[in-house]
């Protein structure tokens, strides 16, 4: 289970702040969903398409992280933001945390 806590920076941008290992989902909120509505549900489409079976995996390239997928688990990682690290989660615990954030998002402001 994942500790990620979502707040609005005070220039108004959405943050999410978490320790480490969460952090890397904190940070991968931040530099690639942002409050980007379109892309929080495109993810959660793709959950549901792996769920389906329309696809085995898929993986996404973003501009600081990259999330790959699979049936059952989720990996976000980066060679840029912080090299080395990667967090792994089921895939349920990702959708989960889209699903978080995406609610934060479209309630708080």
């Amino acid at each position: 289970m994942h500790k990620v806590r979502f707040t609005w920076d005070q220039e108004g941008h959405v943050t999410a702040l978490a320790e480490p290992p969460d952090d890397i989902l904190a940070h991968y909120l931040v530099d690639e969903v942002r409050n980007n509505h379109r892309m929080c549900h495109r993810l959660l489409d793709i959950i549901r398409a792996l769920r389906k079976g329309s696809h085995s995996s898929w993986r996404a390239d973003g501009e600081a992280w990259s999330v790959k997928m699979s049936r059952n688990r989720a990996v976000i990682e980066s060679e840029i933001a912080v090299p080395g690290r990667a967090r792994e989660m089921s895939l349920e615990e990702f959708e989960e945390l889209l699903h978080s954030w995406l609610r934060f998002v479209e309630t708080t402001r």
